[in-house]
């Protein structure tokens, strides 16, 4: 009897304890991310009938573990449905969400946290990081400016802060954010590296930016000399600075590293050409036009292209080197001067077929690409001479049209007539008459304003005194 007493005991305690064993068995498999270990684990204390709390908890931990996020996500949702004030379950939700691209339900999440406390790091932090990756770069950068003011030393905030910037295209103050990030964390030479792109990208932006981004290069090697894209970037400053010996050294150096970048390759080549040592150059030269181009084969770089074609004449590879130069030619037309002959003979073309409105579209085609032709401003006020030659034409046409028709008149004073009443023609002449009987036509209206427009809708207003002082004939 006692001996059958103290197996029951022993039954009963071991049932006591199994709770306790089976959390202790998975913190000790999760602490050593033995992940696959635990989800064995919970499945057999599943079909063991066995449950407690927080075994969800470890469910969704260990799919996290194993990149199994849509079966984390299921885990967290059915924690946070048992429990919807659980704040640790509905980060993790909010952590998986993400993950497995539940973006808006993440945002939702860290949203109503945010509002609970606008100065939780993690929660804003999250926050502005999917709003930012979701293309709310104002969202994103109110909370980060916002945790920013509490924590003006973090560099990881000005970094993001940087990074929405230039996302928007706010280029100086990206630049000036990743500048105070890296003063602040020196040892990061890549956000360095973003600073400087944008020197070279946005040169007009920055006082001196070849000095400038020089001297910030040089202080990131300080602490990164090994990050290549920091050499790169220095290779490229003097270069700029013409110091093409010490170019050469820096873009040698890379190469020799096994660092083959088309980039590497085009300044290796630009500045053995330019200290004229040009068989040298050949190779480099030779290897980087290659890589130069696009994806139908096009060059994209025509000053390396120029220069490369140049070398070639110099090594006295004359046939490859006119080639190179007939390639680039076909590639770059039609020119500026091409387009504008096309323009005006499409035009003239329109015009023999009575089609006026594309005929005026041609010919403003043609003046943007070639201002300087009288020609083109004739042929546009030709187009509309018969609004005050032919009888009864004026008022059965819309005002639309009597705009346009102004706006080159207007235009032909503004930019054609010379000043000298000798040189004045019979373009002169008419367009004066017209203006001003339209300036009659307000006085009688009682209005002061003449508006007019151009072929691409943007309308104009000119005063009626401005219009009798552009047509005002010059006295000797």
């Amino acid at each position: 009897m006692q001996k059958y007493l103290i197996i029951g005991l022993l039954f009963w305690n071991t049932g006591l304890c199994a709770q306790k064993t089976n959390q202790e068995t998975l913190d000790w498999l999760m602490t050593r991310n033995r992940y696959y270990e635990v989800l064995k684990y919970i499945d057999s204390l599943y079909r063991a009938g066995e449950k407690f709390s927080d075994i969800l908890l470890y469910e969704g931990k260990a799919n996290e573990g194993v990149l199994r996020y849509k079966e984390a996500y299921r885990c967290y949702s059915d924690w946070v449905a048992k429990d919807s004030t659980n704040r640790d379950a509905c980060l993790a939700l909010a952590r998986v969400s993400a993950l497995s691209g539940r973006i808006l339900k993440a945002i939702g999440i860290y949203e109503k946290f945010s509002r609970e406390d606008t100065l939780d790091f993690f929660v804003n932090y999250q926050l502005a990081r999917l709003y930012q990756q979701n293309g709310k770069l104002i969202s994103a950068l109110q909370i980060y400016q916002r945790l920013h003011r509490a924590d003006t030393v973090n560099p990881a905030l000005l970094k993001r802060i940087g990074d929405c910037y230039n996302q928007m295209g706010w280029n100086a103050n990206a630049a000036s954010y990743y500048e105070e990030a890296f003063h602040l964390d020196p040892e990061d030479g890549k956000v360095v590296v973003k600073a400087a792109n944008i020197m070279l990208t946005y040169p007009a932006l920055f006082l001196d930016y070849i000095h400038e981004g020089m001297a910030l290069v040089d202080s990131a090697l300080v602490y990164s000399p090994q990050l290549n894209s920091l050499q790169q970037l220095r290779g490229m400053f003097l270069y700029l600075q013409k110091r093409y010996p010490e170019c050469e050294t820096v873009f040698s150096n890379l190469l020799a590293q096994g660092d083959s970048a088309r980039v590497n390759l085009r300044y290796l080549g630009l500045s053995l050409f330019h200290m004229k040592r040009y068989k040298e150059a050949m190779t480099p030269l030779t290897n980087a036009d290659s890589l130069f181009r696009n994806s139908a084969g096009d060059r994209t770089d025509f000053d390396l292209s120029m220069r490369y074609g140049e070398d070639l004449g110099y090594c006295k590879e004359t046939q490859k080197a006119l080639t190179v130069f007939r390639e680039i030619e076909q590639q770059i037309m039609p020119d500026t001067q091409t387009l504008y002959q096309l323009a005006y003979l499409s035009g003239t073309a329109w015009l023999q077929v009575n089609d006026r409105r594309q005929a005026v579209q041609n010919y403003w085609k043609a003046y943007l690409l070639n201002p300087k032709s009288k020609n083109i401003i004739y042929s546009l006020l030709n187009l509309h001479y018969d609004l005050w030659t032919k009888e009864g034409e004026r008022k059965n046409v819309s005002e639309k049209r009597i705009q346009q028709a102004l706006f080159f008149h207007v235009l032909f004073w503004q930019k054609y007539t010379k000043r000298r009443p000798e040189d004045e023609d019979s373009y002169c002449y008419s367009s004066r008459a017209i203006l001003q009987n339209e300036l009659d036509e307000l006085f009688f209206k009682n209005e002061n304003k003449m508006i007019v427009l151009d072929p691409d809708g943007k309308k104009y207003s000119y005063s009626t005194d401005e219009i009798r002082e552009l047509i005002k004939p010059k006295t000797l």
